[in-house]
């Protein structure tokens, strides 16, 4: 999923090859789920003959500042991307597999070509925007990207304007939740991912369950110059991961299902455990778990098991009698129930056992059928009656000399 490093370098390449330019055709495709709050041909319509005066990022957002409102903002979602035609395809961490040369490419979303007014005889420039899963956001706002919705709403960038330590310090030990949920909380530091957060807690040797307002000074101070550090060499190395430190735990992370399990290249086993939602790479032999952390754990387990389950609200049991014909025996087999209701079907039947004391057979329809059965026990025939009223059956026996 791209992060900050990957939204920045996807924000510099359109900064160096849009800005200044004038927008001469827009294509899109209709997507309501990408489109937000406009339609395509509300997009093709606000972005047509307008120039890009500059681009911008805060978090995962970049945008365009256009000569006239209204300016778009793009969020990549998990697989969202850009593509500038006759040149090389943008990948995450591992190189795309579609065809660099293919045009248009897969799964875009709009197509812009723009042209440079002040130099005729340079060529167009052509950007697509790409997303295989539809979770990008593209959006249309009318004040400045930074002073509207969506971004007016996120907290600090990393590398725009980061708090010194004692602010950081003092929004830190006001939460209390893991810190790995509160670093991907966006609200709090805009264009941290997992896999960021991941790193930033490796390189500062605290664990991801850590509660935040738990951490001590030395932990604080640690987290707050390794969030520069990590989203900064990354972004110097314009998110090529291979260009990575090799010391970062980045490259060993992606191992989880592997037989053997992940490993450091030191040898030291990475385990996997879920925190603030977000499966989180851990080395427990630098990132360990402080005892009040892990009594809380603890304790919260044997809550969760003194706590007496609801029970299931059931019917409760009783045993009828019902009388029912074998098809293979002229003797009556009598089977016990556990309730009068028997679902036969979608429908409903309800069996109720009466003796004969209690049948009114003045109520009995004349289409009710009398079925008669030799018996010969004690020279007696057994007669079975069965009444249909409403959508309750009557079934008893009754027993003539003959």
């Amino acid at each position: 999923m791209p992060e900050l490093p990957e939204v920045h370098r996807a924000e510099r390449a359109c900064n160096a090859n849009l800005v200044g330019k004038q927008i001469v055709q827009v294509e899109t495709q209709e997507d309501k789920l990408v489109f937000c709050g406009i339609s395509n041909d509300e997009f093709e319509r606000s972005l047509l003959n307008k120039f890009v005066k500059s681009t911008g990022r805060w978090g995962k957002y970049f945008y365009f500042e256009m000569n006239k409102s209204p300016n778009p903002v793009f969020h990549f979602g998990m697989t969202g991307n850009i593509r500038f035609k006759d040149q090389g395809a943008f990948s995450y961490r591992k190189p795309s597999k579609n065809d660099p040369s293919e045009w248009p490419p897969k799964f875009w979303k709009f197509i812009l070509t723009l042209k440079d007014s002040t130099n005729t005889s340079s060529e167009k420039v052509v950007m697509a925007f790409t997303d295989v899963r539809r979770l990008a956001r593209i959006r249309l706002v009318t004040n400045s990207p930074l002073q509207d919705d969506p971004i007016l709403r996120l907290g600090f960038d990393p590398l725009r304007n980061m708090p010194d330590v004692k602010t950081f310090s003092e929004l830190v030990l006001k939460r209390k939740c893991p810190i790995k949920a509160l670093l991907l909380d966006q609200q709090f530091s805009a264009g941290i991912g997992n896999w960021v957060a991941d790193e930033v807690l490796f390189q500062s040797h605290v664990h991801p369950g850590q509660y935040a307002h738990t951490l001590i000074e030395e932990q604080i101070n640690a987290l707050h110059e390794n969030l520069v550090y990590v989203c900064k060499t990354a972004v110097d190395v314009n998110a090529e991961a291979r260009l990575f430190p090799d010391s970062w735990l980045f490259h060993y992370r992606w191992s989880k299902g592997a037989k053997n399990g992940a490993f450091m290249p030191d040898g030291e086993q990475i385990l996997f455990e879920t925190v603030g939602g977000r499966t989180s790479a851990i080395v427990p032999s630098v990132q360990k778990l402080p005892e009040d952390t892990i009594e809380r754990k603890i304790s919260r387990s044997r809550v969760s098991k003194d706590v007496e389950p609801k029970k299931k609200s059931t019917r409760q049991k009783r045993n009828f009698t019902a009388a029912q014909d074998d098809p293979l025996s002229s003797k009556p087999v009598t089977k016990h129930v556990q309730s009068p209701i028997q679902v036969i079907g979608k429908k409903r039947k309800i069996v109720t056992i009466l003796d004969d004391a209690d049948v009114d057979t003045s109520t009995i329809k004349p289409s009710a059928k009398r079925i008669r059965k030799p018996d010969k026990r004690d020279g007696e025939t057994s007669v079975q009656k069965v009444v249909t009223r409403s959508n309750h059956t009557v079934s008893h026996e009754s027993s003539t000399n003959t």
